[in-house]
């Protein structure tokens, strides 16, 4: 372990201290909160990233650090499951007095619900507990979360899953999401996180004893997976997009009875053309296909900074005309063009997934450079980060997902 890895192990084991909090209101068990400014919330995709990148952390610390961990991982994801509502929909935000902050169990589904990683998150704790069967009560609700996405957020035929409207949808002003019509967006990177909820939810299946489930969930993983290759990827830019759905023949509508109707319509997407670290999305979940892969990484990150940015991945590519990498954001925070910790996991993850180990050796030394860069400034590491400087956008204490950085090795190994 290098002196960078170890300087920042020991601020996160600190910084953990900060993030457990004890039952209170409709969180009845322990759980954990991102640091920063969420002081008292439970949010989704923040804990199951940062119970993953904390057990890294665990690993430099002693046996108690690591039971008061698995406690409140626990309790993390049984609080959101517990707060499950009569339609199958999971609060995606949660505090003590509150246990749906943004009215997420909505019949209409305009008011998203949490994001398709608890069933990663619940393998992961079965990893940590060496244990599946607590999970058994729990699978049901667990798999009509799973259905609810795909009979309310259904994508207008595609084989993919659209976001109610742009609330908390995790990369918040995300152009090819924010501020566009409700249910309009299949989002690439929704897509892929529910193509691997469906398959950990199989393997959940599995070892509960429960083939017919593990069959039906893996055969669904694997017709996203098929849609998001058919519907997402372009072949003249070589990059995979979230799309546009609200393609609909209107010809019954403004044309007259009378008049021939012509060629049919064959296409059900139109994919919008915004550049940004969600596109690699698809190699981290190893959706995209080896050519698919190879032609995306030697044209968009071997040959440019277009989004391989000095300290890591753009979310939006600098050629873009929406790009701006403006800090002290936040509702929205800022994804157009700041690098994310998360965004550079995820590309990590992906690129060593398809064999390209040097630029992910290079990309993990990034991650690591730049939140050793803070702390030594700061003291501190925060959300977000300029992209060319370094320099820390907002919210310093932010641990959540920043955690992962110590799974970002410069290993040549991989297994999916």
């Amino acid at each position: 372990m290098s002196d960078e890895q170890r300087r920042l192990a020991h601020y996160f084991l600190g910084a953990a201290k900060n993030i457990f909090r004890a039952p209170e209101g409709c969180l009845r068990h322990p759980y954990l909160v991102p640091g920063g400014l969420y002081a008292n919330q439970l949010w989704d995709w923040d804990s199951y990233w940062m119970v993953k990148g904390l057990r890294a952390a665990a690993e430099h610390a002693g046996d108690d650090f690591r039971e008061i961990l698995t406690r409140h991982a626990l309790g993390s994801w049984k609080n959101l499951m517990e707060n499950q509502t009569a339609n199958g929909a999971i609060p995606l935000l949660l505090e003590p007095q509150r246990p749906d902050v943004f009215d997420c169990a909505r019949a209409d589904g305009t008011h998203n619900q949490a994001k398709p990683v608890l069933a990663q998150f619940a393998l992961e704790l079965a990893d940590m507990t060496g244990d599946f069967q607590w999970l058994a009560p729990y699978f049901d609700g667990l798999t009509r979360f799973l259905a609810r996405w795909q009979t309310v957020y259904d994508g207008n035929g595609t084989g993919l899953i659209v976001w109610g409207s742009d609330l908390a949808d995790g990369t918040d002003n995300d152009p090819a999401i924010f501020g566009r019509p409700e249910f309009a967006s299949a989002g690439l990177l929704l897509n892929c996180f529910f193509a691997a909820d469906l398959a950990a939810a199989a393997e959940i299946a599995r070892r509960l004893g429960r083939g017919d489930d593990a069959t039906r969930l893996e055969a669904q993983a694997r017709r996203v997976g098929e849609s998001i290759r058919r519907e997402c990827w372009d072949p003249i830019d070589a990059f995979f997009y979230t799309v546009d759905v609200q393609c609909r023949d209107q010809r019954d509508r403004y044309i007259p009875a009378d008049f021939p109707r012509g060629m049919d319509m064959t296409w059900r997407s139109l994919p919008l053309k915004l550049k940004g670290s969600s596109g690699f999305a698809p190699l981290w979940a190893g959706i995209a296909s080896p050519e698919q892969a190879r032609a995306m990484i030697e044209r968009h990150w071997q040959a440019g900074d277009v989004l391989n940015a000095r300290w890591g991945v753009r979310t939006l590519a600098s050629n873009e005309r929406m790009y701006s990498t403006e800090g002290n954001t936040s509702n929205p925070s800022n994804w157009l063009g700041p690098v994310w910790v998360i965004s550079n996991f995820m590309t990590w993850e992906g690129l060593r997934r398809y064999g390209f180990t040097r630029e992910a050796a290079a990309l993990a030394e990034k991650t690591r450079a730049l939140l050793a860069q803070d702390l030594a400034q700061t003291g501190m590491v925060h959300e977000c980060y300029h992209p060319d400087t370094g320099a820390p956008n907002f919210n310093g204490g932010f641990l959540s997902w920043n955690p992962l950085v110590l799974l970002m090795h410069p290993d040549t190994n991989f297994s999916p």
